[in-house]
């Protein structure tokens, strides 16, 4: 008996280690899929040995852990998960094969060695196209959902399927001792598959009604941006109006020193007040204009608003944009929510000091683009790790989210590289993506 149990044990470890295989891209090293083995092996040895079917909790819980910390994506949770459930199902389906053709019971299937070595491999060979179809489907249909779900979802999902996994488990084992009918094989392997799609179709119904919450929460957020730019355009149209008017007298006092030749007096009027708003203005214009050579409308339209509500605050504006922006690697609304936490915080900060100064670069590095946001501020005390924390700020009740959301956002990406600092009294932010 302890040599079915250890052979069963790596039978199950080899198709849980190929699931993993099949089922992550890129792949993990080969150490990890050895680790995942025997992880598996020997969890599977303690359960089978010593009867103690709750092992299997500890055995799909803690590898699926284990896996999220290996590949550094929280929606390979659901993978060894998936995977158990898919080779139950269908070490079931091959077993009830075996039972139509060969009259061969679920007992006898676990009693021989043999037997349970074919059983496992046609099982193997079934499921690894099935798998690797789930695996385009996830890439093509889930993946981008997974990542902006919240995690308390994926938590619920994945705990939804370990309970699915061990109650079909223990409703498969159930008849494993048992001397069962054709028909009553029939229908236990059938309550297996429709319960296994009844939770998949609500998990995915779960996954649906998520999609459409952000795709909903996108709407808002572009409506928002679209709000606050409209603001930003009325406040431009109010500063036209404005400048018409002082133009008006401008001219009439230009023309009373000259109509009364006062030209010493009308060279220090120009100098000391005309010219330095020309200047102002021109300098504005300058800047702004270097938006030209970004491509990408979000951006575009989120650095554009912001920096125009800092223009109109009387915040120099340094931009340095020297190569063309055509794209930029990550979703449109976590860019547009990371570059809008960022400028309010620069904006807001920097009005705080005698002399606000926002500067802005982005340009490229090889592939890579290049971000760095940085601003003048006056220094509270907080480090930047403390900064980042929910809830930690200097301005009172209802703040300290931003940069925390930020870091949410940034860590559902693993091909942006973000770094804090603070250097020669600027606070600067610093993000590449690859």
């Amino acid at each position: 008996m302890t040599t079915l149990h250890l052979l069963a044990s790596i039978f199950v470890a080899i198709m849980l280690t190929l699931d993993i295989f099949i089922l992550t891209h890129p792949h993990l090293s080969l150490d990890k899929y050895l680790f995942f083995f025997l992880s598996f092996s020997t969890l599977n040895f303690i359960q089978y040995h010593f009867n103690l079917p709750l092992v299997l909790f500890v055995t799909l819980g803690i590898n699926s852990l284990l896996l999220v910390r290996f590949s550094k994506k929280i929606y390979t949770i659901f993978y060894i998960l998936l995977g158990y459930i898919i080779n139950c199902i269908l070490l079931n389906v091959v077993g009830f094969a075996y039972n139509m053709l060969w009259n061969t019971s679920v007992k006898e299937l676990n009693a021989d060695a043999f037997l349970m070595l074919t059983t496992e491999i046609c099982t193997i060979a079934v499921s690894c196209p099935f798998l690797y179809l789930v695996r385009l489907l996830f890439q093509k249909y889930l993946i981008g959902i997974f990542e902006k779900m919240n995690k308390k979802l994926i938590t619920f999902i994945a705990l939804n399927l370990l309970f699915s996994a061990f109650l079909i488990f223990t409703l498969a084992s159930f008849f494993d001792t048992l001397e069962i009918t054709h028909r009553e094989y029939f229908l236990m392997v059938s309550s297996l598959i429709l319960y296994s799609v009844f939770a998949i179709c609500m998990i995915l119904y779960v996954l649906y009604t998520a999609k459409k919450s952000y795709e909903a929460q996108k709407k808002v957020e572009y409506l928002e941006n679209l709000n606050e730019y409209t603001k930003n355009l009325e406040m431009v149209y109010n500063n036209l109006r404005s400048f018409r008017h002082d133009y008006i007298n401008i001219m009439a006092s230009l023309s009373a020193y000259i109509d009364e030749k006062r030209y010493d007096e009308l060279g220090t009027f120009f100098y000391e007040y005309i010219f330095p708003m020309q200047k102002n203005l021109s300098q504005k214009n300058s800047e702004l204009n270097n938006l030209l050579r970004i491509h990408t409308l979000e951006l575009k339209s989120i650095l554009y608003t912001k920096l125009l509500l800092a223009v109109n605050q009387d915040i120099e504006v340094n931009i340095d944009i020297p190569d063309e922006i055509d794209s930029v690697h990550m979703d449109p609304v976590d860019m547009t929510r990371m570059f809008g936490i960022y400028l309010d915080n620069a904006i807001e900060a920097c009005l705080e000091t005698d002399h606000p100064v926002v500067n802005i670069h982005l340009g490229k590095m090889n592939q890579d683009m290049v971000f760095i946001i940085s601003n003048t501020f006056i220094d509270k005390g907080l480090s930047v790790a403390q900064m980042h924390k929910k809830g930690v700020t200097t301005k009172g009740n209802g703040h300290g989210i931003g940069l925390h959301n930020v870091s949410e956002i940034l860590n559902r990406y693993d091909n942006i590289y973000h770094e804090t600092l603070i250097e020669d009294g600027l606070f600067i932010q610093q993000i590449q993506i690859s």
